[in-house]
């Protein structure tokens, strides 16, 4: 019974979190940045991404991402949204390496570690889930994503409970061979 609950419990949490994630995927390019650029080449590129990402042309929108990280590969915002658009393809491997990546120049952008938490899960790590959402709980709580620090927070439960199960099973521990007297 419990682990039908459990089991439901993570669907449930899936589906949410992949309902935000398509929904809201896109990260703003800053206006600092557009100026520090001041490229209308690159801030057509971004805005066009953005839609395809909306509209859940993930493909056409990585496209864009490419052409706009050759005209500035410093802007880590490019490179979470390239990640979130690799994730939506079931590119794993390669959307993390771009959260790290961003995460890499800017430490503080927390819309990096929530796609690597939700990246690494999705890769069965969900040990490096558990630490890249807490990261993300850590930057973005208190502003004005708590409505997603709140989805963040109900996935760690999840994730925990995923992890504690496991530890109890009698595979990975190898109690239930040894304890036969």
């Amino acid at each position: 019974m419990a682990a039908l609950l459990l089991t439901a419990a993570v669907v449930l949490l899936g589906w949410t979190l992949n309902a935000w994630i398509t929904g809201s995927a896109a990260i703003p390019l800053s206006t600092s940045v557009i100026e520090k650029n001041d490229d209308n080449n690159l801030e057509r590129l971004f805005a066009d991404a953005v839609g395809q990402m909306q509209q859940r042309q993930y493909q056409q929108a990585l496209n864009l991402w490419h052409q706009a990280l050759l005209i500035a590969p410093d802007i880590p915002e490019i490179k979470v949204n390239m990640g979130f658009s690799l994730y939506e393809l079931g590119e794993y491997a390669t959307a993390r390496d771009f959260f790290i990546n961003a995460m890499e120049q800017n430490k503080y952008q927390a819309n990096a570690y929530y796609g690597l938490a939700i990246t690494s899960e999705k890769m069965g790590d969900l040990e490096g889930a558990l630490g890249a959402m807490r990261s993300y709980i850590h930057l973005a709580a208190g502003g004005e994503d708590e409505k997603f620090v709140r989805l963040a927070r109900s996935a760690l439960w999840e994730w925990e409970a995923q992890l504690g199960e496991s530890s109890k099973s009698p595979n990975s521990t190898g109690d239930a061979a040894q304890s036969t007297d």
